[in-house]
């Protein structure tokens, strides 16, 4: 086996990178385009005019319902949606209530539009 002796007055060479072009194409590519969608995504939200609504629509009637144990939102919209679909009932009804994920608790006090 050999073996390699090393001299302490020997400089390690610096490392020396070649870049390509497709290496400086991914090396600027990429932060050059995150920093554009992010300008796009910010610009975005500082000029969007879409607003949710915080009022109820106009004309609509509602009636207000106190939520008891045992309650669910598919069994109020159940009983309030008349001839209407019941899963759409309970999304305008979470829409209009500001519920996420159908979760209510008994003491809610929900406004249930009337439909016809």
């Amino acid at each position: 086996m050999g073996t390699l002796a090393l001299d302490a007055t020997t400089k390690a060479a610096p490392l020396k990178i070649k870049i390509n072009r497709r290496g400086w194409a991914v090396l600027v590519g990429i932060p050059v385009f995150a920093l554009t969608v992010a300008a796009a995504f910010s610009v975005a939200m500082f000029f969007n005019s879409a607003q949710a609504s915080s009022a109820a629509p106009q004309g609509q009637e509602f009636v207000e319902v106190t939520v008891i144990p045992g309650d669910t939102l598919w069994d109020l919209a159940r009983e309030h949606a008349g001839e209407h679909d019941i899963y759409s009932a309970m999304q305008y009804i979470s829409e209009i209530n500001s519920i996420e994920y159908g979760a209510i608790q008994a003491g809610d006090t929900l406004q249930i539009p009337v439909l016809d």
